[in-house]
């Protein structure tokens, strides 16, 4: 069976409870500019890969799952705190171009063990 890339992302997008969305480029490209930006000059060094990746992805749901990547190259640049409030950063700019749902999914995320991440109350 032979599956491609965009009926793949049909059936991800129904589970989530979304139907594909045809999103304003505009929108999508603040999006993208903004992980690129936040990946920096430094991180695009250290991963041209994901570089091109970001500026030739064509959907949000395919940013949106391009953020760990971006984590992971911002966590051994500048720490795992770091990262992780940067990426969070980033979260707002995607209401309206995935489902809700995936978005509580990612707050809702494992947190990090980090003291300053999570204090005690």
């Amino acid at each position: 069976m032979q599956w491609n890339t965009s009926s793949l992302r049909s059936s991800m997008s129904a589970l989530l409870g979304s139907s594909k969305q045809d999103h304003v480029p505009e929108t999508l490209e603040a999006v993208r500019q903004a992980m690129l930006a936040t990946l920096g000059s430094e991180g695009a060094k250290l991963n041209p890969l994901l570089q091109h990746r970001l500026e030739h992805l064509q959907d949000a749901h395919a940013l949106w799952f391009a953020r760990a990547e971006v984590m992971a190259v911002l966590s051994g640049l500048h720490g795992e705190e770091s990262a992780v409030n940067a990426v969070r950063a980033l979260s707002p700019m995607f209401s309206g171009l995935i489902p809700r749902s995936l978005m509580e999914a990612g707050r809702k995320g494992r947190r990090c063990e980090s003291p300053s991440l999570n204090p005690k109350k």
